[in-house]
Formats: C-alpha cells, structure tokens, sequence
C-alpha cells in the first residue's frame, strides 16, 4: 500500500468513526470517498449527511428493521445510516457505476449490515422490507437540469409509471410500514398511512409517514 493510499483509508476511517460515535461530519468530507465523477452529482442528488441520520433515525425502529433506499445513486443515504442505526439498508440503482461506487465506499468504510443492488425498484419484492426511503427518486424524468446522466431512458409515461409502482407497493406493504421521504417522491401516499413528522431538513423536509 503507498503512503497516499494509505492516507486516504485513514482519513476515510476517521469519518466511520466519528459517524458510529455521533459526531457530525460536513459533507464535502464525507463525499471525498468517492470519485470525482460522483461527487460532482452529490449537491443535487445524494443525501445531506445530516438529513441521512435523521431519516435513519426515523425509518429504525429496532435492530430488525430492514429499510430499502429507492434509488440509492452512490450510497449515501445507506451508508451514514448504517453506521449511525442499528438497521439494516438495501440501496437499489440502475446505474451501474454508482453501484460500483457505492460497494467501494462500503468496503473502504468496512460498513456492516449495507447491500447495494443493481436493478430496478419494479423487480423486487418490497414485503422483505419494514421501511423505506425516497429521494423523489423519479424527479429527473420530467426535469431535464437534473439528470444525473443519459445512460437511462426519460420520460413522462416512466414517471408516472413509477409513481404507481411505488402506491401500490406501498398499499400491500404490512401495517406498521414506515416511509420516509425527502422532497417528497412526486405523488401523494396511499390511504392508510398517517403522517407522524414532518421536520423541515436542510432546503426541503423530511417527512415519516406510518401505515395504519
């Protein structure tokens, strides 16, 4: 290992640390684990650190909770999560870079208890899951400026076709359920869910909404 490669795993190793121990760490710290490539996309599209704790805090209910990040990008979300909860967290992204980016930053971080898979939200079961996350995950199919790149298909009918993916899913999932969105995810929620918090983070508000 050369001296710069060993330099980088200690300094990325201090920000787990502090995380696990729960201290605050800025994001253009944090965001130095990844390349440059996906750090350029974190203002607009990855999760304030701050704001991941608090959702985590929210989603987390106790070391059973299993949480599913829609749109996961490079991880961001997932990995301050688990290391500042005792949940579990899938990430599911179809940019297979990102994934890759995202294995890396585990590995590198040594994160326990953080899955990333590369698919579509539409082709897993969502009944393995307690809780979920939504970065208004669909947003750039109707908003060209903030597409992250052209390596998938844009389109309104995609839009909302998710959009109903996601309440129907959302309608099956047990009582109990908990989701957490940040900017909302573009529609309203399915009949039955109760809005417990809704706490204004950063530029928007997270909100936790609870299945009845």
């Amino acid at each position: 290992m050369s001296f710069m490669d060993a330099a980088r795993l200690d300094y990325t190793q201090n920000i787990a640390n502090e995380l696990r121990s729960g201290e605050s760490v800025p994001d253009a710290r944090f965001d130095r684990v990844y390349p440059v490539y996906v750090q350029k996309s974190s203002d607009l599209h990855w999760t304030p650190v701050a704001v991941a704790k608090r959702a985590a805090q929210m989603l987390v209910t106790s070391p059973r909770s299993r949480i599913l990040d829609i749109g996961s990008g490079a991880g961001k979300f997932c990995i301050v999560a688990a290391l500042t909860t005792q949940g579990e967290f899938v990430g599911i992204e179809q940019r297979p870079y990102l994934v890759e980016a995202a294995k890396a930053a585990v590995a590198r971080w040594e994160v326990q208890r953080v899955l990333f898979v590369m698919s579509n939200m539409a082709k897993i079961d969502w009944r393995q899951f307690s809780g979920f996350y939504l970065f208004n995950p669909f947003y750039e199919h109707v908003s060209e400026p903030t597409r992250i790149d052209n390596l998938i298909q844009y389109s309104k009918f995609q839009y909302e076709r998710y959009l109903d993916i996601v309440k129907n899913r959302l309608r099956l999932a047990a009582r109990g359920t908990r989701v957490v969105t940040y900017y909302g995810f573009g529609g309203e929620m399915p009949i039955g869910y109760k809005l417990e918090l809704h706490e204004p983070q950063e530029s928007d508000a997270l909100e936790l909404w609870v299945k009845e």
